[in-house]
């Protein structure tokens, strides 16, 4: 528990949690961008902004166990969260424990295969290699 009586899950305990079976929902609430460019695997994004709207379609379960997800920009907002989602009845809510940011101090980064993959340049291609390609013969249109 936090000093304001706000239950925490500690990163520790949801990566042990994560590697057996999961009882618990994760609810990230940074916005998409953030969520986007990296996120707990198995985490469901409802940015903050959208709480009220869409919590019900991410966790339609009100008894089941929600760690929510924060970043640095909503941690003023904990107990304002915290009360938004009682309120909506939603009991088993714990915030985990120094937000995303400290989630990616002790857990191993997942990278989506398609991040990975390299661009022609990276693979050693250079601009002389690709002269035979005539922009008059493309089908495209071109980009201004």
């Amino acid at each position: 528990m936090s000093e304001q009586g706000i239950p925490h899950i500690t990163c520790e305990h949801l990566q042990s949690l994560k590697d057996g079976d999961m009882e618990h929902v994760v609810v990230d609430l940074r916005d998409f961008n953030e969520y986007e460019s990296g996120h707990i695997r198995g985490a469901k994004s409802c940015p903050r902004r959208e709480l009220a709207d869409n919590i019900e379609t991410v966790v339609p379960d009100r008894k089941h166990k929600v760690v929510v997800i924060i970043g640095p920009v909503h941690e003023p907002e904990i107990e304002s969260i915290h009360r938004e989602l009682r309120e909506m009845g939603y009991e088993n809510i714990e915030f985990l424990a120094g937000g995303f940011d400290r989630w990616c101090e002790i857990a191993p980064m997942e990278i989506e295969p398609e991040l990975l993959e390299m661009t022609p340049e990276e693979e050693g291609f250079v601009g002389d290699e690709l002269t035979d390609v005539d922009p008059e013969k493309s089908n495209d249109e071109p980009m201004y």
